[in-house]
């Protein structure tokens, strides 16, 4: 039975490291695209943003937002805390900047790393490239890294979503 089980999984291992769905440029973790968007000026395209990142990525100590009205854009720092057991904490820092074009905008997630806690001991920092390697390891440490690279995806996935969403229904709206 554990002859199956093993064969099983060496069958399946090439699926599911090509199946990640988590954006690498460089051996990193990198989201960057571009958005078009309908019927919305420049000013109201980037107050639209401005207002979806407020709403969906609160400021605090952890998360900082500075956006430059001038040159239509706004960076965040921002931090998500991911599921762990109570003796971890795990966090995921990352920058977005989004860049408000006419006619829409570019977003850009970068510099992700992950750092985590042991309640009562020791703290570890470490960049998204060394994350992403361990999806190449075999055994469990290959299932852990798909298991965190996939929450951190998602986490993204829904960022990117809920601004999206926020300035298409804006841009609905002005043209209705």
């Amino acid at each position: 039975m554990t002859f199956i089980k093993h064969l099983l999984y060496l069958l399946l291992l090439p699926t599911v490291m090509y199946g990640q769905t988590v954006h690498i440029d460089d051996g990193r973790i990198v989201y960057k695209g571009a958005v078009k968007v309908g019927q919305i000026n420049k000013d109201e395209l980037y107050e639209t943003a401005k207002q979806s990142i407020y709403d969906n990525i609160k400021e605090s100590k952890a998360n900082t937002i500075k956006d430059d009205r001038q040159n239509g854009k706004i960076c965040v720092k921002g931090i998500i805390t991911l599921a762990t057991p109570y003796e971890i904490i795990r966090t995921v820092g990352y920058v977005l900047e989004l860049s408000v074009e006419e006619g829409g905008y570019k977003y850009r997630i970068d510099s992700v790393y992950m750092k985590q806690v042991q309640r009562g001991g020791r703290t570890m920092t470490v960049p998204s490239t060394v994350v992403f390697k361990g999806i190449e390891a075999t055994g469990p440490e290959a299932v852990e890294a798909e298991k965190l690279l996939n929450e951190i995806d998602l986490n993204f996935q829904k960022i990117l979503t809920l601004i999206s969403n926020d300035i298409s229904k804006q841009a609905v709206v002005k043209t209705q």
